[in-house]
């Protein structure tokens, strides 16, 4: 029993990144750590992106573009700069800025989904083609 206890939890650390190495994170991986509670995952495209392809299943929409994203950020994570965070954009150009703007910042587990939401050549096939969940975007009111 212990042999296949040890087996497991070795298959284990195969198929998730092991929160040491922050790097580049299969968008199947980040979701799997997410319905494990493991990380939070930021999508910091547009709103006008949101509306038209929803955000990955409970993701914190923060458009990187914003003056306080960093701030967001934190927020997000509840002050936790130590807590695994993941960013995903619609094909990896703005997910690896905010990654390196909340490194910057000084976050210490920083994951990018590189393939994003639409996929890129090299990255794989991004969260959409690949059918995992998402949430729509409910503009807030005004």
């Amino acid at each position: 029993m212990r042999f296949l206890t040890g087996a497991l939890l070795a298959a284990s650390f195969m198929t998730t990144p092991a929160f040491a190495e922050p790097g580049d994170l299969p968008a199947d991986s980040a979701w799997q750590m997410v319905q494990r509670g493991e990380i939070v995952v930021l999508d910091v495209r547009t709103p006008s992106e949101w509306a038209m392809t929803g955000l990955p299943r409970d993701s914190h929409g923060i458009n990187v573009k914003d003056r306080d994203f960093v701030a967001q950020a934190r927020g997000a994570v509840l002050g936790d700069l130590d807590h695994p965070i993941a960013v995903i954009c619609r094909t990896g150009q703005r997910s690896s800025e905010a990654a390196s703007m909340l490194e910057k910042a000084g976050f210490t587990h920083v994951f990018d989904i590189k393939e994003g939401m639409l996929g890129k050549e090299g990255a794989g096939d991004g969260w959409l083609k690949r059918g995992l969940p998402t949430d729509p975007f409910i503009p807030p009111y005004n």
